[in-house]
Formats: C-alpha cells, structure tokens, sequence
C-alpha cells in the first residue's frame, strides 16, 4: 500500500504517540511498523517526521473535534506526499517542493481518490489491541455536495445514476484556503519549534497559480417566512405523533430563535450544557441563557416568553421534568435519550439533519420542488443566521450583536446589514444606458 495512512482516530492519537518509539508499537500498529520501517530503509526519517505531526496534532491543534479532523487530513496528506512523491522527510522541504504539494492537491491521481467517506482509517481486531489498516482508505475524498446529495436521494432520484463522481474532482476555493491554512499552522509549528529554518507558505500562497484575489459580498444563508413557518408546522406534527422529535423540533426552534451554533448546545470537554443555565434575570424582567460560545466566551441570551410557553415548556415535559428549569438543575439540555448522557456534535448535527430532511419531503410531496432545492444544502448555522435576520427589525444592532456574541458590533453590521453593498447595488440600477 503506497499511500498507507499514519494517524488514527481523534481520540487516539495521545495513545500513538505514547507507543510510537516503544516496542509495543510493533504488536498495535503492525502494518504501519512495517510502512515507517520501508520509508527508513529509502533515507527517510518517517519515525521522526511522525511523531512530529502527532505531537502537533495532540499539543498545539484545539479541542475541536472538526478543526482536529481539517489539521489531521492536510498534515497527514503532506507528509504521505513528502515520502512519496518527493523521497523527502518533511523537514528536507523546500519552497518548490511545497509548490509541488499544491499542484498534486488541485489535481490528484483519480487512483489516489475515494468516491465515499470513508470511516476509519484503522480498525480494530476483534478482542486484541491490535489496529489493522482500513485497505480501502484514500488521501483524497469526493464529498459530493450536501445540496447534489439531498436532491439525489429526497428530490430527483433520477439523477444520481449521472453522477460521474471521479471525473468531477476539484478542489474549490474554499478548501484550496483551507489547505494553505492548514499547512500554514503545521510548519509554523515546525518553524517556532526550531526544525526547519523558515515557513514559506505566506510566499507561496501570493504566486498561487490558483488562487482567486479580492473578495466579494456574500448574504447569509437564511430561511425565508413561508419555509420557516413550514419548519415549525412539520416538527410540531411530527413531535405531536411520535414524540422522538420532540427533541428535532426543541433543536431546531432554539438554534433560530436563541441564535445559537450548534456547538453551544453540545457537550465539550471543558462543558456540558445544562437546564440551570436558563434562569431568570435579577432584573426580573425575563429568562436569560447562560452560554459558553466560540473561543470559550461566556455570554447571555435573552429567551423570548413565547420561546417559554411553546418550546422549553413542552420539550421538558416530554423528557418528564418540571415545566420550568430549577438554578441548580444540572439535567443535560441535550440528553441522549437512550443513556441520558449530554450529546456531543455530530449527534446534534444528525437531528438537524433528519429535521431539514423532513421538510424537503414535506416541500416535494407539495409540489415545490424549487423551494425543496433552495434549502437542500442547508446546514443548522443557517438557523442561526435566519433568526439575527429577522431579529434586524426588532432590536438595535447593537443588542444583535451582543446576542449572536459577536466581538465587534462591526462584524454584526458587515455579515447581516452590508450597508456599503446595498448602497451600491442602489446606485447601481439607476446608472443610465
């Protein structure tokens, strides 16, 4: 296997890094033993140049379980090509190398290219502590479209037999980004750590034959009324009749009307999401919510009275507890509803995905296919951008961007108002033949 993956599971990384220089090594990863052993032999060092990437994966990269995943595929997808294509530790690198990585990134062997996501890049054996390779993993990964993916399987069935996958590899402008930002982290971290003499990326990504420049206006995605109405109307039959989407139809309200991320409402390492985190303010005047937001901020969110009586209401009386939350409750928000355990992400991110799946259904079986494709690619953040939306004309931006906890009222006015792009768009029709 050329391109034999290095790097196992998030969560365990810390236990192979343990044993990468120890004996047992051998006995728990024995294919790869075999793999870094065959890169030495050609003058590699592949021991030194792993345990470097895991290191940078454990100690530097955040807790994200997402940001991990994005640092773990471009590091590992550099340093197989180092070995591979370039017969070169990725400490021996130099600026036309990384060139080279960039061309082979935008346009990759189709060999080198999985038609689906593949799980797992180890498995385990069935009552050992051995990890065997998954033989049908792949440095590179056609993730069709959310959006070509829902209209294949809800909307067009048709369609999915004209799907070509590997003849329509690219890597978009977004994930060329991410790429360069990726690696960017990766060897500054080899830079500041004194193993290669400088970081040329920032030089690189200027003369990238690629990169498109500038940067133009792009809108929120946001749920228009009528669609939005629909959300509420499918979830509330659907809770009414199976009261497993009790907790969709609680998800999906509190990510629009509390403008939420959907990491707020998800169990971390370092926090778990309570009901004793709604209270009532001191001021008397209403419920707030107590929230630990992006880069671990703490913020408050006001709780409409309507959101009380017809969602946090009825959506604890379904888990069995009091209609109101106690201060000290430490009851999970978000339990799982076989353990009781606070969900994690992807959990969350799966119910927000069965809740749109059930009204593009609703949408098709109503004849509106146009508005079943708008919202096809749709994502939960997308609640949360419909909710600041319509919030616009009921509170100061100000107050907006306190809710959203943005840092900067500017961020808030740039992302929802665009005053500068309106202006223009305005200015712009009149202009005379």
């Amino acid at each position: 296997m050329k391109y034999h993956p290095i790097t196992d599971t998030i969560n365990l990384l810390p236990q192979q890094r343990e044993l990468l220089n120890s004996s047992e090594f051998a006995q728990v990863y024995p294919s790869l033993d075999e793999y870094l052993n065959k890169m030495e032999d050609n003058g590699i060092a592949a021991r030194k140049d792993l345990g470097l990437l895991l290191h940078f994966l454990v100690s530097v990269v955040g807790n994200s379980k997402g940001t991990q995943t994005r640092f773990r595929n471009e590091a590992e997808r550099f340093t197989l090509f180092c070995w591979n294509e370039k017969n070169k530790s990725i400490l021996a690198l130099g600026t036309e190398d990384i060139r080279d990585y960039i061309d082979w990134i935008w346009s990759p062997p189709k060999a080198l290219i999985s038609d689906t996501t593949i799980a797992s890049r180890f498995k385990a054996k069935a009552g050992t502590d051995i990890r065997t390779v998954n033989k049908t993993w792949r440095p590179f990964v056609l993730r069709q479209s959310k959006a070509n993916r829902k209209t294949n399987e809800l909307i067009s069935p048709e369609r999915s037999a004209l799907d070509k996958p590997k003849n329509r590899y690219s890597l978009n402008q977004t994930s060329l980004q991410n790429s360069y930002a990726s690696l960017n982290v990766f060897l500054k971290e080899l830079w500041e750590s004194e193993h290669i003499a400088r970081n040329p990326i920032s030089l690189i990504k200027k003369s990238c034959k690629y990169m498109v420049k500038g940067k133009i206006y792009k809108p929120p995605h946001t749920l228009d009324d009528e669609t939005w109405q629909l959300f509420v109307d499918t979830l509330t039959q659907a809770a009414d009749e199976n009261p497993a989407y009790e907790m969709h139809r609680f998800l999906v309200l509190t990510l629009k009307v509390l403008f939420l991320r959907i990491s707020e409402l998800s169990h971390r390492d370092y926090y778990t999401p309570i009901f004793g985190h709604f209270r009532q303010d001191p001021s008397g005047e209403g419920w707030v919510l107590n929230i630990i937001g992006k880069g671990k901020k703490e913020r408050l969110v006001t709780v409409p009275d309507e959101f009380i009586d017809n969602v946090l209401i009825r959506y604890r009386e379904s888990l069995g507890l009091t209609p109101l939350p106690h201060i000290d409750e430490n009851t999970p928000i978000m339990p799982s509803q076989k353990t009781g355990q606070p969900l994690h992400q992807d959990s969350l991110n799966n119910m927000v995905e069965e809740a749109f799946d059930l009204v593009i259904k609703s949408l098709v079986k109503k004849e509106k296919k146009p508005q079943a494709h708008a919202i096809a690619g749709a994502s939960s953040h997308w609640l949360r951008h419909t909710g600041a939306t319509q919030a616009l004309g009921e509170i100061s931006e100000t107050m907006l961007a306190e809710e959203l906890g943005h840092a900067s009222v500017k961020t808030t006015v740039e992302v929802y108002v665009a005053p500068a792009h309106r202006d223009r768009i305005k200015k712009g029709v009149s202009r005379k033949l």
